[in-house]
């Protein structure tokens, strides 16, 4: 019971995460392109141009960030199981 809840607890964390990593560099591709339009009087296109660069980084920087979790979930679980036959076989050195 204890393994499933901090195991679902760390899919929603890896999850959150993700979420976050995606949407923080288009709310600045969007905020920057907002003051550059208001104060500046950019040129409206600018929008398109800031917001896709935040959403290609984003998915960028998502793909990135939920494969290295993966790799370290499994790298946890991997220890976790060695650990588990080692106490069973009696292999603990203590």
């Amino acid at each position: 019971m204890y393994k499933k809840l901090v195991s679902a607890l760390y899919i929603f964390n890896i999850v959150s995460q993700a979420v976050f990593t995606l949407s923080i560099p288009i709310g600045l591709g969007f905020g920057l392109s907002w003051l550059l339009v208001t104060y500046l009087s950019a040129p409206r296109w600018i929008y398109a141009v800031l917001i896709t660069l935040g959403a290609l980084s984003g998915f960028y920087s998502m793909i990135k960030f939920v494969l290295s979790a993966m790799a370290a979930y499994e790298r946890l679980e991997k220890e976790q199981n060695s650990s588990k036959k080692s106490d069973k076989t009696g292999n603990n050195n203590g």
